[in-house]
């Protein structure tokens, strides 16, 4: 059974479960009216239909609406995506599988310093070697970790608070960031089931926000996601934001590459998030999330012998929480970092447990093209 990577094991989250293959879904969202939903733009890319959603609220009122007390809340409460039964595969999102000749969109692009950057040596060093059981990154200040953090968002009626991971990405805008598409939307429901207030802490580490607050203008999914909740190809998505201070956020802390285009084996990646619980392990460990982690080593293809499956894999604890964290190659290179995927779900059993150390990827092809794409546009 997959199982998002960000339930916390028997504790309710406001997120819904859903069982892909039984089409049976359990929301314990509550949605806003229909009429209060913000005006949504659609865009067109590499054949996939993307639609942008606008924030309800300015960044004034998100600083407001985000009292220490729904901080802690979210804190808390990792963001929930759908669960597949043991004898299901992955939704497939209704797509028919590429002809061999048929040449995929692909879309890349190197990362990016913050601006007056000086280089200097990242705190987390750790040799190219297997790291599946996470570690706690010591410094979240330096590049190019600084670029990771935490975003906190809420359900449309504002009754729930949640909790997943992103990343600073390399944008036209100067103010985008990656993470996976049920950070934003609930995977079904279509316009109702988007998510809200969001906010993204760059370098987050214990409550501290050393490079402030960037406050959520508009989220970004693809139709597969909305109204079918895909995980092999969809789960994926961007938020564009704007800056408390007038500080854009490439200009502040860089923005991580990014190379799209399908590709489902990759050596020396690296995955990074905030994870809230994990496998085989305490939740102590985590502190609720309040630490940056990550995990070092390749990335394969889940499932090989399915042509229909290209879900990327690594050898990885860390659960709910690291959400939309970023799967990415070239980490500590001349180069820098590229995303090649974004932490997504794990396999459980029949209880909601973690059953296996797989941390498991959408595969980044189109729809991350078509995604990227729109954010630069």
């Amino acid at each position: 059974m997959l199982h998002p990577i960000t339930q916390r094991p028997k504790r309710q989250l406001f997120l819904p479960i859903v069982a892909a293959a039984a089409t049976m879904a359990s929301s314990l969202l509550v949605a806003a009216p229909a009429a209060a939903a913000p005006e949504q733009e659609r865009v067109e890319r590499a054949e996939v239909t993307v639609r942008t959603q606008a924030e309800r609220r300015t960044s004034q009122d998100l600083r407001a609406f985000w009292t220490p007390e729904r901080i802690e809340r979210a804190a808390r409460n990792p963001a929930d995506t759908p669960v597949v039964r043991p004898d299901a595969e992955p939704k497939a999102g209704g797509k028919a599988p590429r002809a061999e000749a048929e040449t995929a969109p692909t879309a890349t692009a190197d990362a990016v310093p913050p601006d007056n950057w000086a280089p200097r040596s990242s705190s987390s060093t750790i040799s190219p070697l297997a790291v599946s059981v996470s570690q706690r990154v010591s410094n979240t200040y330096v590049q190019p970790q600084s670029a990771v953090g935490r975003i906190f968002f809420s359900n449309q009626a504002e009754t729930e608070f949640s909790s997943c991971s992103g990343t600073s990405i390399n944008s036209t805008t100067r103010n985008a960031v990656w993470t996976a598409a049920h950070c934003l939307h609930q995977g079904s429901g279509g316009e109702a089931g988007w998510f809200a207030n969001h906010v993204f802490i760059p370098a987050y580490s214990n409550g501290s926000d050393p490079f402030g607050w960037y406050f959520g203008l508009s989220i970004i999914a693809s139709n597969d996601w909305i109204d079918g909740g895909d995980l092999k190809d969809s789960d994926m998505g961007a938020m564009i934001v704007v800056p408390e201070d007038g500080l854009d956020l490439q200009g502040r802390v860089g923005g991580w590459g990014y190379t799209f285009g399908g590709g489902t084996a990759f050596t020396n990646a690296r995955s990074y998030g905030y994870p809230v619980i994990g496998y085989n392990r305490p939740d102590s460990d985590f502190a609720d999330g309040e630490y940056m982690m990550f995990c070092e080593g390749n990335i394969v293809d889940a499932a090989n012998l399915n042509p229909l499956d290209d879900r990327l894999r690594m050898n990885c604890d860390m659960g709910g929480g690291s959400s939309g964290g970023p799967m990415a190659t070239g980490v500590g290179t001349s180069g820098g970092p590229r995303i090649v995927g974004v932490n997504g779900h794990r396999n459980v059993n029949s209880n909601g447990n973690y059953i296996d150390n797989y941390l498991f990827s959408a595969n980044h092809g189109s729809t991350a093209v078509s995604i990227i794409n729109a954010v630069n546009s």
